[in-house]
């Protein structure tokens, strides 16, 4: 959009000043030629009218618009009947750039210079410019790609590499980390991964931890449970009231360190949580001794 919006003005600009280029040489050789044929042509002097430059064509013209020298319509075109009111003319007809200009004898216009020449040659000049612009343009844009490839890869590279850091992750890998890049805001993104990682590494290690001595903690005192019931059944001289009393209070213990358990399984103090495993397995031990 960019390009577009400055080529189509600049080709534009490019047809109208080359078009305004000729006009000005046509104008420029029209001017020439009157100093060179003078007001003198009408009373029957021969005309004599400079060589052609480039495709000119001249031709002089009387006051009453008839062809005297050199290559033009005849009768005389608009832009030469413009001329003879007192005034340069310039037109596009037939194909032709045309130039008028008259021949002033004090102050009145006793015939006029025409000179005119083909368009295409101006045109061949313009469709030049064009294709330097075109070229220019394409030299732009693919500048601009080649600059917007290198610039999406530094984009995407440190996110593809985040992407597969966070998949690793998913797969069990708790040691993968993000890596910096030379852009902040995805670093800021990285450390922030990191950070959550850490934490849920930690998190998940303190949880491994304490379901581990929870589990050996409470298997023990069920263990003496099992064992005191079991050794009252088996001795026929066993007092079956006293066993049952002493079980019924270490389920009562046991059922309340299932409660501090639970308790501290649902706390929502994380940044507590890792040193409270030490705690818990006191609790535990004092329980089972109770």
């Amino acid at each position: 959009m960019a390009l577009l919006l400055l080529a189509v003005p600049l080709a534009v600009a490019i047809r109208f000043t080359f078009l305004a280029d000729e006009r000005g040489e046509l104008e420029r050789d029209a001017m020439a030629a009157v100093v060179r044929v003078g007001p003198d042509f009408a009373a029957g002097d021969p005309v004599e009218l400079p060589g052609s430059r480039g495709g000119v064509r001249y031709a002089v013209y009387d006051s009453n618009g008839s062809l005297r020298s050199g290559e033009g319509p005849s009768p005389a075109d608009a832009t030469v009947r413009q001329a003879l009111s007192g005034r340069v003319a310039q037109a596009s007809s037939g194909g032709e750039l045309v130039v008028a200009v008259p021949i002033s004898s004090g102050e009145r216009v006793v015939g006029v210079v025409r000179a005119s020449t083909s368009a295409s040659t101006v045109w061949g000049r313009v469709l030049w410019g064009w294709a330097a612009l075109l070229g220019l343009c394409l030299v732009a844009l693919f500048a601009a790609v080649w600059v917007a490839r290198r610039r999406a890869r530094l984009l995407s590279t440190p996110l593809e590499a985040l992407a597969r850091t966070s998949l690793a992750i998913a797969d069990g890998d708790l040691t993968a980390r993000a890596a910096g890049s030379s852009i902040k805001e995805i670093d800021e993104v990285a450390r922030a991964h990191n950070s959550m990682v850490e934490r849920l590494a930690r998190l998940l290690e303190r949880e491994r931890r304490f379901t581990a001595n929870a589990s050996h903690q409470l298997r023990t005192p069920l263990t003496g449970l099992q064992l005191g019931l079991e050794s009252a059944m088996a001795d026929p001289d066993a007092d079956l009231r006293t066993a049952l009393a002493e079980a019924a209070q270490q389920a009562h213990h046991l059922d309340h360190t299932i409660d501090e358990v639970l308790r501290l399984v649902i706390t929502d103090d994380t940044a507590a949580a890792p040193a409270a495993a030490e705690p818990v397995a006191d609790l535990l031990r004092a329980a089972e001794q109770r």
